[in-house]
């Protein structure tokens, strides 16, 4: 696909170097000519130095032609006009990177009146995501398919857990709970296993299976905590905003350290559930009169990495059960590995992520399947994509155990009826099945790509 992104700031490099990766044509537009050289020179991507907003510059950059034109610069404003122009001058989609609260608030009129594909905003998303794994606290990370009663968790297999030297096929009997583990990196080896693969302690795996299942599961084997019910958020951004109503709405107690007057008078106005204390959080010695080793849950919000970083560290020490750092840089997140009972989350990678996802739905087959949603795992070393499943699909009406599928492919759950459960060979999937695939083969795009070929 012809894809033009406005900016090539944080998410819109981001962005650029999965879609380039995916295989498609990419242009950059960004009036940081410094910015601009950075991306040309690191991928492969033409680039135009200039305002996305000036009607020259997108002609030159040949909108006209474009499949997807997505703005992510820091400003709504021009983000919001330059997918008015992009589409006016003839680009098929348009999505558009939105921050301000005012303006989400009527995103659904917005997108109507501007035609927009798709509009996201790094902030919200960024506080789903920690809200999700403070609500399951064993992982790192979860995923969840929309309208599908599965999900997908990421943890790490703890010191003297029930799990170590467990073999996969033994799962269900020993612990009670039908799960199915998906993925497992070992160091900086990723598998995809299969039944007789033995789980070790330190092992990061990726396991799915309804929400009941899966908290029965990881209890039966010692490994689960409850959710958190009391949580220090460091830092009062838009993130902390969204995540304290996220949190309210489950009767989580939440309290904000924020050290602006301004900006903890404004978070007291419009938050009047939360605990407003304004203080410099990474002083420790304010940070201990705060409560926070009475908290169970710590979240780092502020816009410094390194302060993220080691008051997350400081939290860990002074045993806060469950501690999610927010991270820009990637190179921090993979130092940051086994140092703490970590979530590291970065805003800009959910961003690309989620921005990915929805070009690969667009531009995938639509005979026999339509791709209904898409994450990556792993570092993005495995893809989880549901399909819905089309009539004239080669592998619907067949029982799974006479399919020959590729190498390093699971089908993790099947949904049907609004009833998702685990299939196993004597499944057969049938048209209108949502259909969930595992696999570290980046170029499937459409369900029946997951037969070998013949």
């Amino acid at each position: 696909m012809n894809i033009i992104i406005a900016g090539a700031g944080k998410v819109g490099y981001a962005v650029a170097k999965q879609l380039v990766a995916e295989g498609h044509d990419v242009t950059i537009i960004d009036a940081d000519r410094a910015l601009l050289d950075a991306a040309m020179n690191a991928m492969d991507v033409i680039g135009y130095c200039g305002n996305s907003v000036n009607l020259s510059v997108l002609e030159e950059a040949e909108v006209r032609n474009a499949d997807i034109f997505i703005a992510a610069t820091s400003a709504d404003e021009i983000n919001l006009v330059s997918c008015l122009f992009a589409k006016k001058l003839g680009a098929r989609h348009t999505m558009a990177r939105i921050r301000n609260p005012e303006y989400m608030d009527r995103i659904d009129t917005m997108r109507e009146l501007m035609d927009l594909s798709l509009a996201l905003n790094p902030d919200q998303v960024a506080a789903e995501e920690i809200s999700r794994v403070l609500q399951f606290p064993t992982a790192t990370r979860v995923e969840v398919f929309p309208d599908c009663e599965f999900e997908i968790v990421t943890a790490r297999i703890p010191p003297d857990s029930r799990l170590h030297n467990v073999t996969l096929s033994e799962l269900e009997r020993k612990f009670g709970s039908r799960v199915l583990v998906c993925a497992v990196e070992r160091g900086a080896e990723l598998i995809i296993p299969k039944g007789d693969f033995v789980l070790k302690t330190g092992d990061m795996v990726t396991v799915t299976g309804t929400p009941h299942n899966l908290r029965r599961f990881f209890t039966s084997a010692g490994a689960y905590r409850k959710p958190v019910r009391n949580v220090t958020v460091l830092g009062g951004s838009r993130t902390a905003v969204y995540l304290t109503r996220l949190l309210e709405n489950t009767g989580v107690d939440v309290t904000i350290i924020e050290k602006n007057p301004e900006r903890a008078k404004y978070l007291s106005e419009i938050l009047r559930c939360a605990d407003i204390v304004c203080v410099d959080g990474t002083d420790t010695s304010a940070l201990q009169e705060t409560g926070l080793a009475r908290a169970d849950g710590f979240v780092a919000l502020t816009n410094y990495d390194e302060d993220n970083i080691i008051i997350s560290m400081y939290a860990d020490k002074l045993g806060v059960e469950k501690v999610v750092c927010k991270i820009n840089n990637e190179r921090f997140t993979h130092l940051l590995e086994g140092t703490f009972r970590d979530t590291a989350v970065s805003p800009k990678e959910l961003m690309a992520q989620r921005i990915v996802g929805y070009v690969r739905a667009m531009s995938s087959t639509a005979g026999d399947s339509t791709m209904q949603a898409l994450f990556y795992l792993a570092d993005g070393r495995v893809v989880a994509t549901e399909f819905l499943a089309g009539a004239s699909a080669r592998c619907v009406g067949k029982e799974l155990r006479a399919l020959r599928l590729q190498p390093g492919v699971l089908l993790p759950s099947v949904t049907r009826g609004g009833k998702s459960f685990i299939p196993d060979g004597r499944t057969a999937i049938q048209p209108g099945d949502k259909v969930v695939v595992i696999t570290t083969n980046r170029a499937i795009r459409a369900l029946d790509e997951i037969l070998a070929e013949d």
